[in-house]
């Protein structure tokens, strides 16, 4: 008979259980730009843009001053190695994106990036502390980069899909 009473226990449990798991927040819901991003909490001067419907995001973001590429040389041929292995180094460092899905954990924010520009990042899970304000209208970032150093960034909401 303990049995018996134990399964309306049990289905309470999974229940909450599963709706922790598949948290939403709508006010997340739409187009985002980054106004702020520190590194170590050293200010960065990055852009970037955000988009978050209720299963998938996709954000690229970069530093405003790279290095000009384009029409640099009549054809890509004309790089010597080393120019190609710097031109590679600068541009990789000074952008990020990904696009996927994602789950929300309390105040944790979970990517689950499908396509991602930074190679290896698409079998990992980065995931940030989130916190959005009353009105839905600025979004805040903690977190830390797979390689340890600590990330802060602002989003300012420029369209709402709500």
């Amino acid at each position: 008979m303990k049995f018996i009473g134990t399964i309306p226990i049990v289905i309470a449990v999974l229940a909450l259980a599963g709706s922790a798991y598949a948290q939403k927040d709508e006010r997340l819901y739409g187009v985002w730009k980054m106004t702020h991003y520190t590194r170590e909490g050293q200010v960065m001067d990055w852009t970037g843009i955000m988009f978050i419907t209720p299963e998938h995001f996709s954000r690229n973001y970069m530093a405003r001053e790279r290095p000009s590429i384009q029409d640099q040389y009549e054809n890509p041929a004309d790089l010597t190695d080393q120019e190609k292995t710097d031109m590679v180094e600068a541009l990789h460092q000074k952008f990020g994106g990904a696009s996927g899905t994602y789950r929300i954990e309390n105040n944790t924010f979970f990517f689950q990036p499908i396509a991602s520009a930074t190679p290896g990042l698409v079998d990992r899970q980065p995931r940030r502390q989130f916190e959005i304000n009353q009105e839905g209208t600025r979004l805040t970032f903690r977190g830390s980069m797979s390689r340890g150093y600590a990330v802060g960034e602002v989003w300012e909401k420029v369209e709402d899909w709500q």
